[in-house]
């Protein structure tokens, strides 16, 4: 499945990525939990990628959910969510880095 692009600058605010720089934070100290996929992926966020669809399969979703962390696993759908909303573009960020 190939990504899709968004213009990060122009679409995603300030509260966006505090909320998914705490996720990140969060998910990085969890243990027996498949976080590294959804972690990279959320960081592309940064650079305008969109795996929101990846990230709505991703195994850590139910990892999370069976692990009672259900808060985490909402939130990265929240944001997930968020990021689908975003007007696509052929290249990340419209070649603006």
């Amino acid at each position: 499945m190939e990504p899709t692009f968004f213009n990060r600058h122009n679409s995603m605010d300030s509260l966006t990525r505090g909320r998914i720089m705490d996720l990140i934070s969060d998910l990085s100290i969890m243990e027996n939990c498949p976080t590294f996929e959804v972690i990279n992926m959320l960081y592309g966020s940064f650079d305008g990628y969109d795996y929101s669809e990846r990230i709505k399969v991703d195994p850590v979703i139910e990892s999370l959910n069976k692990g009672g962390n259900t808060h985490l696993s909402t939130e990265l759908l929240q944001i997930v969510s968020i990021i689908e909303q975003y007007p696509r573009t052929k290249v990340p960020n419209s070649g603006n880095f």
